[in-house]
C-alpha cells in the first residue's frame, strides 16, 4: 500500500501533464500550429537540455533515451533520411521496447565500458522486438482485434492491433518495475513511455502532435531530476525520512509556540559491536519507520547517528506526552528479529554488557535470534527563556540525558 501511495504521488503530476499534452494536440489550436512551424526546432533543444542535465546528475537513462528521441523527431523534421521511417514495426515501437529495457536496467554513467554495454543492451531490445513483431505479423491475429475491441479506436486508428497489442505488453512489463520501486526517476520514464505512441497519432496534426509529446517528455525528465535532487538534499539516504538539512528548513516555518523532542536509540553502539554495521543500520530503519508513524501532529527527523527529532507545532508537552508514549511503547514492543548475522561478535571483556544491554534474546532453533530495541525522549517546549529553536533543542537535549539517567526507555519533558 506504501507503495502504491508513493507511485501515485509521483507519477499523478507526469501524467497530468500528458492529458494536457493530450488536449492541446487534439485542439489545433492556431496558436499551436504557428509555433509548429516556426520553431520546429524547440523540441530537439527542449531534449538537448533534458539530457545534459540527466548527464550531469548521473542519470544515463534519461540521457540515453533523450538521445533515442532525437530519431523519430529527426524523421519528421528530414523526410528524406528512408531508415528513420520503419513502418513494420514503427520507430515508436522500437523506441518503447528499448525504454522498457533501461527501465529494468539501471544508471550505468557514461565510461567506456558502461556506455557500449548500455548501447549494446537497448540495441538487443530493439532487435529482440522487431523479430518479434515480424514474427507475429504473419499469423492470424483475430483474437488479439477482439481483444483491443473496447478501447477507443480513434485514438488507435494508426495502430494496427498487433502494434497496440505489443504497446500494451510492453507498457505492463514496464509498469511492474514502478510498482516494485516507484522512484521519480522511473515514474519520469514510465510516463514517457506513454507518451511515446504520440509520435503515431493520426490525421494532420502528426507533426505537431509529435513535437507536443517530446517537448512534454522533456519537461517530465526534467522534473524528474529536480525531484530526485531535492530527495538526495533533503531526505536521509538510509532511512528515506527527512534529514537534518530538512528539519532546519521546517524550523523556518515553525510559529512561536511548538515542542521539540530528541530521541535516541539505546545502546545503539551495542547492536553495531554485537551483530554489524548492517544490524546497526537495520536498526535505525525500523526506529526511523515507526518514528514516522507519531501521532499528534508530529514531524520526525533524522538529526545524525541514532538520533532523530520530532517537532510539534502549535502543540504543549502536555499534549504531546501521550504520543510519545504510544511511540515509545510501538518501538518497545517490535521484536527484531537476526536472521544471519554479518560476522561473529566481537569477542571483547564488554560483550557480555553488550549483549544485556542489547536485550539479546536465546536464539531459536532454527538459528534465528530476536532483539528488542528501545529509545529514550526528552522533549522541551519553546518558552520566554528559550525562544530561539537552538535553544530549545538544548532543553530537549537536557531532558533526553535526564531520560538516560532514569534509566532508558522513557519519556522526560522540561519545562
Amino acid at each position: 500500500m506504501q507503495k502504491l501511495q508513493l507511485l501515485a504521488k509521483r507519477a499523478i503530476p507526469a501524467l497530468i501533464l500528458l492529458y494536457i499534452s493530450t488536449l492541446l494536440a487534439q485542439s489545433a489550436h492556431p496558436l499551436l500550429i504557428k509555433w509548429s512551424s516556426q520553431l520546429s526546432y524547440l523540441p530537439l533543444i527542449a531534449l538537448a537540455i533534458a539530457g545534459l542535465i540527466a548527464l550531469q546528475f548521473s542519470r544515463s537513462r534519461m540521457a540515453l533515451f533523450s538521445l533515442m528521441l532525437m530519431l523519430p523527431y529527426a524523421a519528421q523534421l528530414w523526410p528524406e533520411i528512408t531508415w528513420l521511417h520503419l513502418q513494420a514495426p514503427p520507430l515508436s515501437l522500437l523506441l518503447m521496447a528499448c525504454m522498457v529495457w533501461l527501465i529494468w536496467d539501471k544508471d550505468r554513467g557514461f565510461a567506456l565500458p558502461n556506455a557500449l554495454l548500455s548501447v549494446a543492451q537497448i540495441s538487443l531490445a530493439a532487435v529482440v522486438i522487431y523479430f518479434v513483431f515480424q514474427q507475429l505479423s504473419a499469423q492470424p491475429l483475430d483474437w488479439l482485434a477482439n481483444l483491443i475491441a473496447w478501447l477507443p479506436q480513434h485514438h488507435l486508428s494508426a495502430f494496427s492491433p498487433l502494434e497496440t497489442g505489443l504497446y500494451a505488453g510492453l507498457l505492463i512489463i514496464a509498469l511492474v518495475r514502478v510498482v516494485l520501486n516507484p522512484s521519480n526517476n522511473h515514474c519520469a520514464l514510465f510516463v514517457s513511455l506513454l507518451l511515446l505512441p504520440m509520435l503515431q497519432y493520426p490525421g494532420k496534426q502528426q507533426l505537431l502532435v509529435g513535437q507536443l509529446a517530446i517537448v512534454a517528455i522533456a519537461i517530465v525528465f526534467l522534473i524528474g531530476v529536480i525531484m530526485d535532487s531535492h530527495n538526495m538534499a533533503f531526505r536521509d539516504e538510509l532511512t528515506g525520512i527527512p534529514s537534518r538539512r530538512a528539519l532546519m528548513q521546517y524550523v523556518q516555518t515553525l510559529g512561536k509556540k511548538y515542542v521539540v523532542v530528541m530521541a535516541d536509540i539505546d545502546h545503539f553502539k551495542s547492536f553495531n559491536d554485537t551483530y554489524g554495521h548492517d544490524v546497526g543500520d537495520q536498526v535505525l530503519r525500523l526506529v526511523a519507520s515507526r518514528m514516522t508513524r507519531v501521532t499528534g501532529g508530529g514531524k520526525a527527523f533524522r538529526y545524525g547517528g541514532e538520533e532523530f527529532t520530532i517537532i510539534f507545532p502549535r502543540k504543549e508537552p502536555g499534549e504531546i506526552k501521550a504520543h510519545l508514549e504510544a511511540l515509545r511503547e510501538d518501538i518497545a514492543n517490535y521484536q527484531m528479529v537476526i536472521r544471519s548475522p554479518d560476522r561473529p561478535a566481537k569477542k571483547t571483556k564488554q560483550t557480555a554488557q553488550s549483549r544485556r544491554k542489547a536485550k539479546q534474546k536465546p536464539a531459536t532453533s532454527s538459528g534465528k535470534q530476536s532483539v528488542q530495541v528501545t529509545c529514550s525522549f526528552g522533549a522541551a517546549q519553546r518558552s520566554q527563556t528559550s525562544s530561539e529553536f537552538m535553544a530549545v533543542m538544548k532543553q530537549a537535549d537536557l531532558a533526553l540525558y535526564d531520560a538516560k539517567k532514569a534509566g532508558r526507555n522513557c519519556v522526560k519533558i522540561r519545562a
